[in-house]
């Protein structure tokens, strides 16, 4: 339970100190009762601004305060009396310990975003008591690890522990105060025009849900919490993976080798083994580990081979150079073909995105005609009804001659017909780029290839003009050429094994958020469906109750999805007069704070209330609702009201009602204070 203990004003001026007398709430109700203009906003005001709170009035800081607390004090006939020069507000509150905090409005060494809390209960009980300095409206204010945020001070002398919920940039962060505090704390101005209606936005999704959800402590706040909490796990699985794949795919190219077994989008891996690499050949495709083994056997045959003098090689080398020029040929005859298969796939690669543009276009044009024709617009949308709006021709959608009968596609067909058509070309498009890929590696191992055949047809000419005597020199660099070539492979196929190490340990991590992902709940759980319906129950009970009569009221539901009242899907408020909605918003915040107290929900047993009948409610309406409230025992409410200025009113409004009164009277409240 969250108390408000004690409120008072002090005020210094060019003419003495103004202010209000300590002012004390009791539990259960306590009722200001008071005339237009002596002060009732004002003091509501200052329980807000003490609770950093003012957000919900429409500002932050000073600006939201009335004039009285930061330029100018009035007489009772609205003349200046005093200019202001500093003042400050007491608000002693108690929720697992008693404190006191003290903000000023206006002053020349404090600023209004700093709140001073006292540790105990400077109002009621006066004494020496330690303080400390914290703020409100700045970045960590809420932080949970931040000793000098005032709201996570508050947060925690509440007994709360608030989550962290989704935000429209896709991050977490904390449901702060200000979304759930208007569930209990009303204003005069915009508080009465909706449910939970002074949200502050924050780019929450479903800011209204998100409070409900924590002051009922349902289960599908947890479960949305998990849900966030796997996207989040998915997407970083997600970006790790193509982090990892990028780096594998750098390393296949420098072996000029395809992968095999993953590609950029996590999958499920059955072993390490799952992903290989492949060596293309024009003979064969070699597996990685095969093509090393390949490597060696050419490399311990020609190891083992005694290096001839180049005289014993001069035919053997001339056949040699013969037989490398035919394999250069073809191998530059290869290449040719590849780089013009490549341009064609990339000119088709081109045609296809240009293509899926336009599909995409007229997809988007179909789309717009069918809203319009769906919500028949009869006047001045000719294309609604398929004619052309300039010269009210007929569209049939068909190029053919008239005098052939067929029946064109109707717009919704097109659309389906569309769809199909970007789907397929998206797969050609896919296809392209798996094959400009492929091109590329082929392209890239010819190269090496004509590159490897020239040096060595370089090493062979020269033997054949170098003294016959030396050792053959094209032995000599093929055995030192394939040593480095077996050494590049064998330590490249050792970086393979860790990326093979690294995937499977991503796609074990993959599928057990999967798991996690399908065993959350897709609808409410039954202590959440148990709660929901409590709560309807009690909200269409005291629609009764409060004499609701703008529609039918078992036609009234709370919405599953929102939580909020709904007739046929559609929010109470387009269904309700102002005074009917006025009693469905009593009855709602009422049917919340019973339901949470009854399954052991957040809420704080409080209600602060400004000028709840305002809108002609019906005295008799009012006195059930105060009534009501001051049976809670175990709750505090605090209700500010002028009652029409009638005395008559008040009476009739209070009638075997059980409330402390402060009565503000008929004068401006804040007074110089004397002595």
């Amino acid at each position: 339970m969250f108390k408000i203990k004690a409120l008072k004003v002090t005020i210094t001026t060019d003419k003495g100190v103004y202010g209000t007398p300590l002012l004390t709430f009791s539990d259960g109700l306590t009722i200001l009762k008071g005339f237009n203009s002596t002060g009732k906003s004002t003091l509501f005001q200052s329980i807000l601004y003490c609770l950093g709170l003012e957000e919900l009035i429409g500002g932050k800081n000073e600006k939201t305060m009335q004039s009285v607390l930061k330029s100018e004090i009035l007489d009772n006939s609205n003349k200046i009396e005093a200019n202001v020069i500093e003042s400050n507000i007491l608000l002693e509150i108690e929720g697992v310990k008693s404190v006191t905090v003290k903000r000023f409005i206006s002053s020349e060494s404090k600023k209004p975003g700093l709140v001073e809390v006292y540790d105990g209960k400077l109002l009621t009980e006066p004494n020496q008591y330690d303080s400390s300095p914290m703020y409100v409206h700045d970045k960590g204010a809420a932080d949970n690890e931040n000793i000098f945020g005032f709201h996570s001070f508050l947060e925690k002398l509440i007994g709360w522990n608030l989550p962290d919920v989704n935000y429209r940039d896709g991050r977490q962060r904390k449901l702060y105060l200000q979304n759930i505090f208007p569930s209990f704390i009303i204003e005069q101005k915009a508080g009465w025009t909706d449910f939970l209606a002074t949200i502050p936005y924050y780019s929450l999704l479903d800011k209204e849900t998100r409070a409900l959800e924590f002051l009922l402590n349902l289960d599908s706040w947890k479960i949305q919490q998990k849900k966030s909490l796997i996207k989040q796990e998915k997407n970083q699985i997600l970006e790790s993976w193509k982090e990892l794949f990028t780096e594998l795919k750098s390393l296949s190219h420098q072996i000029s080798c395809e992968i095999r077994g993953v590609d950029s989008n996590p999958s499920i891996l059955e072993s390490s083994n799952s992903l290989y690499l492949l060596y293309p050949t024009e003979e064969r495709n070699f597996v990685l580990a095969d093509y090393i083994q390949n490597l060696e056997s050419q490399f311990n045959e020609i190891k083992n081979i005694e290096i001839p003098n180049i005289g014993d090689q001069a035919s053997d080398n001339e056949n040699r150079i013969s037989e490398l020029n035919e394999v250069l040929s073809g191998a530059s005859i290869n290449l040719s073909n590849q780089i013009n298969r490549k341009n064609l796939a990339i000119s088709k690669y081109k045609s296809f995105k240009e293509r899926l543009i336009e599909l995409e276009n007229d997809k988007l044009q179909n789309e717009y005609h069918l809203k319009v024709k769906k919500k028949g617009a009869e006047s001045g949308f000719a294309i609604a009804h398929d004619n052309c709006p300039y010269c009210s021709q007929g569209l049939n959608d068909s190029l053919l001659p008239k005098d052939i009968e067929i029946v064109p596609m109707q717009i919704e067909e097109n659309l389906d017909y569309l769809k199909a058509q970007i789907n397929l070309i998206k797969i050609y498009i896919q296809n392209h780029e798996n094959d400009i890929e492929h091109y590329d590696l082929g392209i890239n191992s010819l190269n090496n290839k004509i590159s490897e055949t020239r040096s060595e047809i370089r090493s062979l000419k020269t033997q054949l003009v170098s003294d016959n005597r030396l050792p053959s020199i094209e032995l000599l660099e093929k055995r030192i050429k394939l040593k480095a070539r077996l050494e590049l492979y064998q330590r490249k196929y050792e970086d393979l094994t860790l990326f093979q190490e690294k995937f499977k340990r991503l796609s074990d991590e993959w599928v057990h958020v999967l798991g996690e992902e399908k065993s959350i709940p897709k609808l409410l759980s039954p202590f959440d469906f148990k709660k929901i319906s409590e709560l309807e129950t009690k909200f269409k009970s005291l629609l009764g109750e409060f004499h609701y009569r703008s529609k039918p009221i078992e036609s009234i539901t709370i919405s599953r999805e929102t939580l909020m009242p709904v007739v046929d899907r559609y929010s109470l408020k387009f269904d309700s007069s102002a005074s009917d909605f006025t009693r469905a918003i009593w009855s709602f915040i009422i049917a919340l704070k019973e339901t949470s107290e009854e399954f052991g929900g957040n809420h704080p047993n409080l209600f602060i209330l400004d000028e709840p009948g305002q809108q002609e409610a019906g005295d008799n309406d009012l006195q059930f609702l105060l009534k009501r409230l001051g049976e809670y025992t175990n709750s505090q409410s605090i209700v500010f009201s002028s009652f029409h200025q009638s005395e008559e009113t008040f009476l009739a409004c209070t009638k075997d009602v059980r409330f402390k009164l402060i009565d503000l009277g008929k004068e401006k409240f804040i007074k110089k204070i004397e002595g």
